[in-house]
């Protein structure tokens, strides 16, 4: 799958009613990937990708880059990503392998931004959307597997710096009516805290 035009992104995520700033993300990410040469491709995956999202979904993005240079991307990236729309975020850099942010915008917004290098393990499910695959990498990555659902996400993964994120989520699945989803998850994040956590 050959990188689909940008006004054609654009298109299909205006269609789902994404936030006017995520248009902009995905055009500065794309312009990135595009003057980046170590950048091998950008992937948009989760909701979106899958025709199913609404005005608060994440904007979930999967970048791959050659190897050892995921933190320097991610570095690059940050400079779009970040600035002063920026409710919460938070993330982690593991070497050789992968370079992470979750962020929070204050229009309620959210985006998960991944930075892989070449040799981690991550693949990637269908259905994505090639934001910018211009020798058509991202189809070695595709494995024949359903796509991970938020009734199967385990709690408190990255400790307290998280927990924004986790209870943006809860939010959004009792917005949407989810009231049984968020109530187990809620559940089950309490008992992955513990009652002495606060000690």
């Amino acid at each position: 799958m050959a990188s689909e035009s940008l006004a054609a992104v654009q298109a299909k995520l205006a269609s789902q009613a994404a936030a006017t700033s995520h248009l902009r993300r995905i055009e500065g990410l794309r312009a990135l990937c595009a003057s980046t040469p170590h950048c091998l491709g950008l992937a948009l995956v989760g909701s979106f990708a899958q025709g199913c999202a609404d005005r608060i979904s994440d904007l979930d993005l999967a970048a791959f880059v050659a190897d050892d240079r995921e933190g320097e991307f991610m570095a690059q990236a940050e400079a779009i990503l970040g600035g002063s729309e920026v409710l919460h975020v938070y993330g982690q850099h593991r070497p050789g392998q992968v370079s992470f942010r979750k962020y929070v915008y204050l229009d309620f917004s959210s985006c998960e931004f991944h930075a892989f290098s070449r040799r981690a393990a991550f693949r990637l499910r269908r259905p994505y959307i090639a934001v910018w695959d211009p020798t058509e990498f991202l189809a070695t990555l595709v494995v024949d597997e359903a796509p991970p659902r938020h009734e199967t996400f385990e709690p408190y993964p990255h400790g307290d710096a998280g927990l924004i994120w986790e209870l943006v989520d809860c939010i959004k699945w009792l917005h949407r009516g989810r009231t049984d989803l968020a109530k187990r998850y809620l559940a089950k994040l309490g008992r992955k805290i513990g009652p002495d956590s606060a000690q």
